[in-house]
């Protein structure tokens, strides 16, 4: 059996898409199926247009949407219509990595303005394409897509830092709260807000708090925000720079906790934040009230890791959950490969 996947520029280690389909072609290919990608980049010069005149002989096609990965304006075209109306009767998955932008309460106007033009060609292509099956990542978009009678279901995000086994020698010192941030570290987060809740933590807990930041960052006033709490209140602050998917995987180890600054109804697409997960660590993450309290909810395989920074009455389960001994791993990569498999037979 064989499967495509349609993604946009290819580039691994620096696109989070392109490391999704990497690792899951990787883990499919162990189940002994054949996997291709086929990249929409315009500057070789591979359109949705060309796709569609020489479609691939595949048992199913995945297209691992986000707008802008295939458009820098974040709009396709005739070419993505071209292409919904070739794959018609084809086996289609559709994997919405990002939906249309602007779908927030807050969102300014120019943002809702280009999110209408995007949405109504995202609508239309899904009315054209027929696909099979239809996921999104998170609950946010999950909501908006239904709200527009898309029939879509949630396919959870792995991580894209596979476990490395760590000797107990390195295991957290009893005496620090060592603290993950990995991923984005968006600026609109409430730190102040963490900053209370981690040293009330650290209290009942009697350990000292030390800031971990893993990876490369590229916003640099969420960055700021970090050092200014971690100055104020005399936390412990390390910056490990760029690291290999093996020390990331180390480094997460050494960690009792971790923190997520991605919205609580977008943290589903969100691959750092699965990477904490999977490594067995409990993660705080912050409700925005964007999306509906109803529409939340948290993958199935998580459901006790995952503590509202703005619910108090919750530290002392996160209290109980530091303290556990022993952590439980999720491979999250076979997890989606085992779901790919019922796409096909």
């Amino acid at each position: 059996m064989r499967i495509a996947f349609v993604l946009g520029q290819y580039n691994p280690g620096a696109c989070g898409v392109s490391d999704y389909v990497n690792l899951l072609s990787e883990e499919l290919e162990k189940k002994k199926l054949s996997c291709i990608r086929i990249s929409i980049d315009s500057s070789n010069a591979s359109s949705f247009s060309s796709l569609a005149d020489s479609l691939p002989e595949a048992d199913l096609i995945s297209l691992q949407f986000a707008p802008y990965a295939f458009s820098t304006n974040g709009l396709s075209g005739a070419g993505l219509l071209k292409f919904a109306k070739a794959v018609r009767h084809r086996n289609l998955q559709v994997m919405f990595h990002e939906i249309w932008i602007g779908a927030y309460p807050s969102a300014k106007w120019k943002e809702r303005w280009l999110g209408r033009r995007q949405k109504r060609e995202i609508l239309q292509f899904l009315e054209h394409a027929q696909p099979q099956t239809i996921y999104a990542t998170n609950c946010a978009a999950l909501d908006r897509l239904k709200q527009e009678g898309v029939d879509a279901s949630h396919l959870y995000l792995f991580g894209n830092v596979p476990f490395a086994h760590l000797g107990d020698d390195h295991l957290p010192e009893d005496h620090e709260l060592t603290v993950a941030f990995f991923g984005t570290l968006y600026n609109s987060f409430p730190y102040p807000l963490l900053s209370e809740r981690l040293l009330e933590i650290s209290k009942k807990h009697k350990r000292t708090v030390r800031l971990l930041i893993l990876g490369r960052h590229r916003e640099q006033g969420g960055l700021q925000s970090l050092k200014m709490e971690s100055t104020k209140h005399g936390f412990e602050l390390e910056l490990t720079g760029e690291l290999s998917t093996q020390a990331l995987s180390h480094r997460l180890q050494e960690c009792s906790l971790g923190v997520s600054t991605t919205p609580f109804d977008i943290m589903g697409k969100s691959g750092a934040t699965a990477a904490m997960l999977e490594h067995g660590l409990p993660v705080l993450v912050h409700d925005d009230g964007d999306t509906p309290a109803k529409k939340l909810f948290v993958s199935k395989p998580f459901h006790d890791q995952v503590f509202l920074l703005n619910k108090e009455d919750k530290s002392e389960l996160l209290i109980k959950f530091i303290q556990k001994q022993k952590r439980t791993i999720f491979n999250g990569v076979s997890h989606v490969g085992e779901k790919m498999l019922e796409a096909i037979i």
